[in-house]
């Protein structure tokens, strides 16, 4: 008896074979992975290959010759991006090294991570910025180029210091530690330190502790990705820029269905904003020499979201409005008011990434009387309504680690 020829099932009734190839070594790339299950839950049903690495290795060879459905690739090189243009192989591409491989691409937005180290800084009063960062390294340097955005003229020529990563394998890490150290002895004091990422963070307060110089208070240093537990082993433990890498991977999962249904894919390259500064001890410091605006500052602090006005830190600190005003524009560069709406949107941010609280209730909990004038300050400020800004960075919490 003849047997019926087997029938290929089409793509459309089975489930897709996709490979993640995303590094499982750090909390970057684990993130992006939890972002991936998140749309899977909700979305799609995949046939899920995760191939365990580390960072900066290459592709696996297999990967050349794969029969599946689509990939995300966190270590994409312009040989791979030509090997998946070739086959016509559904790809997302999520490499910080190469821009413009020709793959849609979602990634963290660099310029808005060094930006808001920057400010970040700023807030707390230094008048003098430096960033260390790896040369030869593009997210580095993107990172780089957005901090003298933010640092609006604050940062020197001499206050940037960059080397190889890869040549820390190539010298001792104590050379290493004493360039750096020889670096922050030439820096005006107090000043403010971003770090590319925190791995550099944590090579920054080494070499303060080598030459004894305090942290924070002649050196603050903030970091980027938000490593908890080594953010937390650093001595002090050290602030950190927090990239959305969660969203990252849902939104290249979301991506990814979409090249894979042959539906128009959208936007090729999503660049991702980062959520905020998680403050540690590194940068918990107010670098203003003026006594009288630091405790106007730290009552503003304390106080903006109980609904405080100028009045009330007049009060506090026992000085004119005249005076005030003009000792926080000298150091601050900006109103004691300003002062008191930025604490109180910082915090409403919060609450809207964090909770699902309603608009009057964050306006409650922020000091603000009408959550319609919090609806007005949000679009002035932020450039988006609070529900808006929910929409796009509420996610699970960007405080906790993989």
């Amino acid at each position: 008896m003849r047997s019926k020829p087997l029938v290929q099932t089409p793509w459309r009734t089975r489930r897709p074979n996709v490979a993640l190839i995303v590094e499982t070594s750090v909390v970057y790339g684990r993130q992006i992975l939890r972002g991936i299950s998140r749309y899977l839950k909700t979305h799609a049903a995949w046939s899920v290959f995760l191939d365990e690495r580390e960072l900066r290795m290459p592709p696996p060879e297999w990967l050349s010759q794969w029969r599946g459905d689509g990939v995300i690739c966190r270590s994409t090189t312009p040989e791979w991006a030509r090997i998946f243009q070739r086959r016509r192989l559904p790809v997302v591409d999520l490499n910080d090294m190469y821009l413009e491989l020709g793959l849609p691409r979602v990634g963290s937005d660099m310029y808005a991570i060094g930006r808001l180290g920057a400010e970040h800084l700023r807030e707390r009063g230094f008048r003098h910025l430096a960033f260390c960062g790896f040369s030869g390294e593009t997210w580095s340097q993107q990172r780089r180029d957005g901090f003298l955005d933010g640092a609006k003229g604050l940062v020197r020529a001499e206050s940037l210091y960059e080397s190889p990563w890869a040549g820390l394998r190539e010298h001792s890490w104590q050379e290493e530690r004493n360039r750096i150290a020889q670096w922050l002895r030439t820096l005006p004091r107090p000043v403010g330190i971003m770090a590319c990422n925190d791995v550099r963070g944590q090579h920054v307060l080494d070499a303060c502790r080598h030459v004894g110089i305090p942290v924070p208070d002649e050196i603050a240093v903030v970091g980027v990705d938000n490593a908890v537990t080594f953010c937390e082993l650093c001595n002090p433990p050290l602030s950190s820029v927090v990239p959305d890498a969660e969203r990252i991977g849902f939104e290249a999962a979301t991506l990814l269905d979409r090249l894979m249904s042959s539906r128009k894919a959208g936007e090729s390259n999503l660049l991702v904003s980062p959520l905020g500064v998680a403050t540690r001890q590194s940068s918990d410091v107010f670098a203003v020499d003026d006594a009288l605006v630091v405790r106007a500052v730290r009552f503003i602090r304390e106080h903006a979201c109980q609904g405080i006005q100028v009045a009330d830190v007049m009060n506090a600190v026992r000085c004119s409005r005249s005076v005030l005003e003009r000792r926080f524009r000298k150091h601050l560069g900006r109103s004691p008011q300003m002062e008191i709406r930025e604490v109180q949107l910082r915090r409403a941010r919060q609450l809207l990434t964090d909770t699902d609280w309603t608009l009057p209730h964050i306006a409650e909990a922020t000091g603000i009387e009408h959550p319609e004038y919090l609806s007005v300050l949000f679009k002035r400020e932020i450039g988006q309504t609070p529900g808006q800004f929910r929409q796009a960075h509420q996610s699970a919490s960007w405080l906790s680690e993989a």
